[in-house]
Parts: C-alpha cells; sequence; structure tokens
C-alpha cells in the first residue's frame, strides 16, 4: 500500500508543482490586473488626495437692512489666521512662535489647533481681524513655520448695536459641522436674524484646488478641476425703523427693560428693544474663555431678550382682557357697576384697590379709564379659571407669537390643570382668582405679548408679527416676500367698542390714570399698569396704540423697577407714538378736540385724582 502511494507521487508530483505554480500565479495575476483595472480609480483618488488639497472658498453673508434700507449689519475686510493641525503636528516649533506673536499661552494654541482633530488638514482658526503689523509680519516669516495661512475674510459689523437682540450674532461652527461640511470653518448665525435666515444669509461655498507637496506646502494653483465660486448670501430687509428703535433707546437710557412697537394693520414690527444688550462683535472671533464667563454672569442678563423672553406680571394692562371675557360671557352689560371702597374683603385678607379712599360706583367704562381694582376682583371672581384663560388665548397670551427670532417663551396663562398642579387639586382659593384678575399672581406674559395684544384690540385682528420684510438675491435680483398673516379675534363689535372707549378714556378724559400725558393733535388710547416684584421696586408697563380712529402703531413698554407705569413706562411710550406718526404723517399738526364723554357722577375731582395718580399712585 505504501509503495503504491509512493509510485503515484513519483509519477504526479511534476503535476501537482505545476498545478500549485499556476494556482499562485494565476493569484498574482488577478491581483495585479485587480489593482491596475478594478480599483485603480480608488488608488488614483487617494494618490490625488495626498498631491491635491481642496479648500472651501467661504461665500460672504448677506447684508441685512431696515425698512427705510439703512444698513443693519454690513461686511468690512479683515484678515484671519488659521493653522493646518497635521502640518504643525509635524512642526511643534511654530506652536511655540505663534504664542509668542499672538501673547498666548502654548496651550491655548494647541487646543484651539487640536479642536478639530490633529490628523486633519482642514484649517483651525486661531485669530479672526488680526491686526496689520501682525499680518505683515507673519507673512515675512511663514516660510520658516509650515502650517501657517492666511485668508481674506468679511467681518460682521454692526452700525446699530441697538438692534443687537433682533440681530443675533455669529460665530465658529462646531467640529462636527466642520468636518460634515468638509472644512467649512466660516461663521454661522448663531442667534437672532443671524440663525433664523442662516440658509439664506450663508450662501453658497466655492472650492479652489491646490497642489501640495510632501511637507504640505501648496505649490501650485489648479485650473484642472477648474474652481467653483463662491455665491453670496442674500440680502434681507427688515421693517424695523432703525431711527424710530434708536429713539426708544435713548428713551429707555440706562434701565432695563423693553419696548416692543409694531403695525397693527399688519403685524410690521417697528421697535424690538431689550436692555441691556451686548456688544456682537466679542462672537464674531475667537472668544477667550474669560470674555464669556463675564458675559453670562452679568447680573443684567445682557443675552436674555426681553422683549419675548422676558416674563412679567402684566399688572392692570391685562384688565382689558378679563372685561372682554365679562362682556363676551353676559356678565357686564351697560347697566353693570360695581361699588369701590378701597378694597374687597376676601376671607380674612383684604385686598386693596390702588386708591385707598376707592373710586366710587364704577361701570366698566370707568374700570378702565381709572383702573379700579375692586371692579376687576369682581369680574374674575364671577367668571372663573376657565372664563379667564379663554379669552386671554385669543388674544395670543399663553402661546407662540410665530416672531421670525429664536427662543420665544409662552408666558404662563393659569389654567385649571396648572393651579391643580402648583397648589393641589382644589387647594387654589379665591384669593388666586382675584390677583389673576388685575395680572398678577401667576400670570405672566412678554412685552411682544403686550404689544400684539394690544394691537389686537385696536383692530379686531390678531396679527403674526413680522421682522422680516423680503430676501432679496443680489446676484439676480430675485426677492422672497414674508406675507402678513392675522386672524380674526370672533369677538363682538361692542365688546370691541366699550374697550376702546375704555382706553381712550386713560389719555384723554380727565380722571384717567395717563390724562397728563394727553396730546392736542394725536388721539392716543392707552392702559397703564404696575406689576409687583418679589426682588425689588414694582416693574412699570404701558401699551398704547395711535391714532384711535386710524391705528398706525401699537406700542408696549415695561421698564424693570420702574414703580409706576403712569409715570415711567408711559412717556415712553407717548414719546415714541409721536415721532412715527409726526414722521409718517408729515406737516401741520390739527388741533385735536376729544368728544364729551358720560362719566359716572362720583369723584367728581378727577383732575385731582390724575394728579395723585401721577404723584403717589400705583398703576
Amino acid at each position: 500500500m505504501l509503495d503504491q502511494k509512493n509510485r503515484w507521487w513519483t509519477e504526479h508530483r511534476y503535476l501537482v508543482f505545476t498545478a500549485g505554480m499556476v494556482v499562485l500565479f494565476g493569484l498574482l495575476g488577478f491581483r495585479l490586473l485587480s489593482m491596475q483595472l478594478i480599483i485603480r480609480p480608488d488608488f488614483l483618488e487617494m494618490a490625488t488626495t495626498n498631491r491635491i488639497r481642496t479648500e472651501v472658498i467661504e461665500p460672504t453673508r448677506g447684508r441685512i437692512y431696515d425698512r427705510h434700507n439703512r444698513l443693519l449689519v454690513e461686511n468690512r475686510p479683515s484678515h484671519t489666521l488659521y493653522a493646518l493641525p497635521w502640518t504643525i503636528k509635524a512642526n511643534p516649533a511654530t506652536i511655540t512662535f505663534l504664542a509668542s506673536v499672538l501673547e498666548l499661552e502654548e496651550n491655548d494654541i494647541r487646543q484651539r489647533i487640536g479642536s478639530h482633530g490633529w490628523n486633519t488638514f482642514y484649517p483651525t482658526t486661531l485669530q479672526r481681524d488680526l491686526p496689520f503689523d501682525k499680518l505683515a509680519y507673519l507673512e515675512t516669516v511663514r516660510v520658516d513655520y509650515p502650517g501657517i495661512l492666511f485668508r481674506f475674510e468679511a467681518k460682521r459689523s454692526y452700525p446699530y448695536p441697538e438692534t443687537v437682540h433682533i440681530l443675533g450674532y455669529v460665530g465658529e461652527r462646531s467640529t462636527d459641522n466642520v468636518r460634515k461640511l468638509h472644512g467649512r470653518i466660516g461663521l454661522v448665525g448663531k442667534s437672532g436674524i443671524e440663525i433664523i435666515y442662516e440658509k439664506w444669509l450663508g450662501g453658497e461655498p466655492g472650492v479652489l484646488y491646490q497642489q501640495v507637496d510632501a511637507s504640505g506646502r501648496i505649490t501650485e494653483i489648479l485650473d484642472d478641476p477648474p474652481p467653483v465660486e463662491a455665491k453670496p448670501g442674500w440680502d434681507i430687509y427688515l421693517n424695523i425703523d432703525a431711527g424710530l428703535q434708536r429713539y426708544a433707546y435713548e428713551l429707555l437710557g440706562d434701565r432695563t427693560g423693553s419696548v416692543v412697537a409694531l403695525n397693527p394693520q399688519n403685524g410690521e414690527l417697528l421697535v424690538l428693544l431689550s436692555l441691556p444688550d451686548y456688544d456682537p462683535s466679542l462672537f464674531a472671533g475667537v472668544m477667550t474663555p474669560e470674555t464669556w464667563e463675564a458675559i453670562i454672569n452679568d447680573p443684567g442678563h445682557p443675552l436674555l431678550n426681553r422683549a419675548i423672553q422676558g416674563l412679567y406680571p402684566p399688572g392692570s394692562t391685562f384688565k382689558m382682557a378679563v372685561l372682554t371675557a365679562a362682556i363676551e360671557e353676559g356678565f357686564v352689560n351697560n347697566d353693570f357697576q360695581v361699588t369701590c371702597y378701597g378694597g374687597l374683603q376676601l376671607g380674612r385678607r383684604w385686598f386693596k384697590c390702588w386708591k385707598k379712599g376707592g373710586h366710587g360706583k364704577v361701570n366698566q367704562y370707568k374700570a378702565i379709564q381709572q383702573s379700579c381694582d375692586v371692579f376687576f376682583y369682581n369680574l374674575g371672581l364671577m367668571l372663573g379659571v376657565e372664563r379667564m384663560e379663554k379669552y386671554c388665548n385669543v388674544f395670543g397670551f399663553g402661546k407662540l407669537s410665530g416672531i421670525d427670532l429664536d427662543n420665544e417663551l409662552t408666558g404662563i396663562i393659569p389654567s385649571v390643570k396648572y393651579l391643580d398642579n402648583k397648589y393641589g387639586t382644589g387647594k387654589w382659593t379665591r384669593g388666586q382668582l382675584a390677583n389673576i384678575s388685575i395680572g398678577q399672581g401667576d400670570v405672566l406674559v412678554t412685552p411682544l405679548q403686550l404689544a400684539i395684544y394690544t394691537a389686537a384690540i385696536s383692530t379686531g385682528k390678531l396679527v403674526k408679527p413680522r421682522l422680516t420684510d423680503k430676501l432679496v438675491n443680489p446676484i439676480d435680483g430675485e426677492v422672497h416676500k414674508i406675507e402678513a398673516t392675522s386672524k380674526d379675534l370672533k369677538l363682538s363689535a361692542k365688546c370691541l367698542r366699550i374697550i376702546r372707549e375704555g382706553m381712550r378714556m386713560v389719555v384723554n378724559e380727565s380722571g384717567g390714570t395717563a390724562y397728563w400725558l394727553r396730546q392736542h393733535d394725536i388721539e392716543i388710547a392707552g392702559k397703564t399698569g404696575t406689576s409687583q416684584n418679589p426682588h425689588g421696586e414694582d416693574h412699570a408697563l404701558f401699551v398704547a396704540y395711535a391714532p384711535v380712529e386710524n391705528p398706525q402703531i401699537a406700542v408696549a413698554v415695561v421698564i424693570e423697577h420702574g414703580e409706576h407705569g403712569s409715570t415711567s413706562a408711559a412717556p415712553v411710550a407717548v414719546k415714541l407714538i409721536k415721532r412715527y406718526l409726526y414722521d409718517l404723517f408729515p406737516g401741520p399738526r390739527p388741533v385735536f378736540k376729544p368728544k364729551p364723554v358720560e362719566l359716572a357722577k362720583t369723584d367728581q375731582d378727577s383732575l385731582q385724582d390724575t394728579l395723585r395718580v401721577v404723584t403717589d399712585g400705583v398703576d
């Protein structure tokens, strides 16, 4: 048996050896064929990648204008210093050199360069808006320090800094976005209009192809493949009036608060001011941790956009919504009156009216005109939470307005569920209802909501506020228009007539809480308010619209710690209204003669009441 096997191997070993060699050389041949034909494109791409570097050309961001074509955000030329992580990784002496020139710690330089990873050719921003002297010096020596490069870029500039909470700011892209977008390292919108319209403002990047040597140095700009031009971002035209915005800023001065003004006919936002503010250019560069800590720890909270994020008890400015609910639900008619003795006893607590001696007999008109708290305590107890919530929602309270800004808050309009969750099922009291009815307690609104609510009273329509009017392509002039939208309040004409008349009397009839601000040529309707603040002096509020017969502007002013709406917030609103209407309707001003109004015969000393409101009232 063994002899047979040996004989077989002796006779066939040549064939076995030949077959093995055929298989071996066949595999080698197939591998060579595969490398030359099948996977050649992959190797060619890898070789090309090592030889050709792609540089993303950042487009110029779109500009932003106000309603009168005044430039709110412009682009000015600047130079930015970048570093190539992979190249500098092989040349660590460059880090020491950069630290000495930029006057930074070496660890800071390392952190910035390695922020997107060290094994990449994506440039990392080291310093934006590089001073010319440093630029000139680095340009002369950079041949000795591989990995340094410069780019000419446009830096955002803000001629109207008081619009910062509208415009927002730009900043560095996140590491994930840099990788995802194949090396795009330009600035990107971080808040405000800059982030809401980033897709439009950001434009489309271009591409430049460069040939590099083994050390990563650029040796040639290639024409094949040809470069791709960057397309600039679209320009944006806002409804904001920059002049009016600046005037509101001057009127508020160094006080903390917010001013919102809009066109009640179409929702165009004319003013959206929040103070204190901040310098948006701080975010356009490479921000240091110390700068960021200083901003977020500022006790004035400058990053907070009080117009859409500031939550305040509306105080007496809320009373028109409560009266609307009472009229529409049939609790109040022309014969309804409440006698005010200076307060209302609920259980063991005395709920005071702002006027210690009381207002006497108060009807629906005088309740708004002189802001009688006792009148509204009674309405709140009759209506209950659900009815008040229903009509507050009609006016847009407790909801997002739909403004084209980020991080808007809804505020709080208490519901049965809300009160049950907060105080326990059925454990909230009639006293809490009374507080809600005068805009205190658990009610919280934003200044923007107050302005929309005031505009809705003036026209009977709830408008969607619009910061942006249109977007324009700077290349071909294509226009994208932002259309106005609104919806009917579906309130009775009688109800709206009563509310409007009460607000007109506030400013134009003796005894009104803002009568001292009556104008001889413009009929303004308004409502004063003071909201309690557990952390200090009360907040001052005032809402108004004008002219009464043909409303062109609605305003809400909130001044933190301003104490009295009639003396602190109201003058700001009235001056703003006058400036806008005088600009809108220039020429000789007619003398306005108010129509006489039938009032209750009680409290005939209404002029003295007005003076008392101005000097030591709380509304």
